[in-house]
């Protein structure tokens, strides 16, 4: 038996009254979002995407032309604000700001800051060794040697070492629990309001 004392929770967020949300809130950064609300989000827009590839994959085959993913380009575009919206009010319901957001897209950028200078160090590096005076390809990585390649590898794995740093720092975040009760940001989306009825929590 639940304590009569606690505070009353709603129940957790379906996968479609989470697509109604985030849509109704479409360009809304302010507030609070609970992990249902994201997560459910993140699956809808996954598989539709996935959808969307395949379809455009298929297309693709049968048009013999050069291929490209209108469909599931025009989707990511149009799906870019709501899923900045809802990660930004994700962050609020745990107290931190939706700026954290634009530190993840920087930081993630200078990783790949570190592939382009492993490669712009192997450019240079065979241009000045004269390995790109021969008069083939096939002759350019038969005389190639493996170590040349060493610049390249470093700042691969600083750049796939960053970007997992990032990925496992956002997912860490998103899928905490939200603080209880109103914070910063505002109310507890978790919590009945004070109009509505007050049911059993579902978790």
């Amino acid at each position: 038996m639940q304590d009569a004392s606690a505070p009353q929770t709603k129940p957790m967020m379906t996968i479609q009254e989470s697509v109604k949300q985030c849509l109704r809130k479409y360009a809304d950064f302010g507030g609070r979002a609970a992990r249902a609300e994201f997560w459910w989000w993140v699956l809808a827009t996954t598989i539709v995407s996935m959808a969307f590839s395949a379809v455009d994959t298929f297309i693709g085959a049968f048009s013999g032309g050069y291929y490209f993913s209108p469909l599931g380009t025009i989707f990511s575009l149009a799906i870019l604000l709501p899923s900045l919206a809802v990660t930004s009010r994700r962050l609020h319901d745990i107290g931190k700001t939706g700026w954290w957001q634009l530190a993840w897209y920087i930081i993630a950028v200078i990783g790949w800051i570190a592939l382009a200078v492993g490669f712009i160090i192997v450019v240079i590096g065979l241009a000045v060794g004269g390995y790109f005076e021969v008069d083939s390809a096939e002759q350019f990585f038969n005389n190639l040697p493996y170590e040349s390649w060493i610049p390249l590898l470093i700042g691969l794995l600083i750049t796939l070492a960053i970007n997992l740093a990032v990925l496992v720092w956002a997912i860490v975040w998103m899928a905490r629990q939200g603080q209880t009760g109103p914070n910063r940001f505002g109310p507890d989306p978790r919590a009945w309001d004070e109009t509505e009825p007050a049911t059993d929590a579902i978790e």
